[in-house]
């Protein structure tokens, strides 16, 4: 099981998530992690090259967001193929990459709650079965929330 999830960067709460197969493309998942965000609360979309596309660029920039997707080392040339979000986010990289990385590595916040996921519950499923190994980890998740939750308050 693979999980793709949209992690928030003050509380690294999980607003978000989608399990697939462990061999589901991480691009394929992101305008579902996308739809179920609210439009106004999304500032900015970090993720890793797994995500690089321009039509997820595309998709970030129309839920009013700006991509920092990470780049991949053959992206020399511009070929924007219709996409300004694509263009926009690469001459940002070119004019300034120490700022463009700065905003990038908030993509910590997604890796600190993996990684605070698999502490406290084990990286490890305990089921034997499809189905329930993806409401397994779906439990996790959502046991994970709710400790930030009880945090909180």
């Amino acid at each position: 099981m693979k999980l793709h999830a949209a992690v928030t960067c003050v509380l690294k709460a999980i607003p978000s998530m989608e399990v697939t197969e462990g061999e589901v493309n991480d691009s394929t998942q992101l305008a579902a992690l996308l739809n179920s965000l609210p439009l106004d609360d999304v500032e900015a979309v970090t993720a890793d090259a797994g995500y690089l596309s321009r039509h997820n660029c595309d998709l970030i920039e129309a839920k009013g967001a700006k991509p920092y997707i990470k780049l991949k080392k053959n992206i020399h040339v511009i070929r924007a193929f219709g996409s300004k979000a694509w263009v926009n986010m690469i001459l940002e990289w070119r004019k300034d990459p120490k700022g463009w990385n700065k905003k990038y590595h908030m993509r910590s916040s997604a890796e600190s709650a993996f990684s605070a996921i698999k502490r406290r519950f084990g990286h490890r499923l305990a089921s034997i079965r499809k189905d329930l190994q993806r409401k397994e980890l779906m439990t996790k998740v959502l046991a994970y929330n709710l400790n930030i939750l009880a945090k909180i308050n």
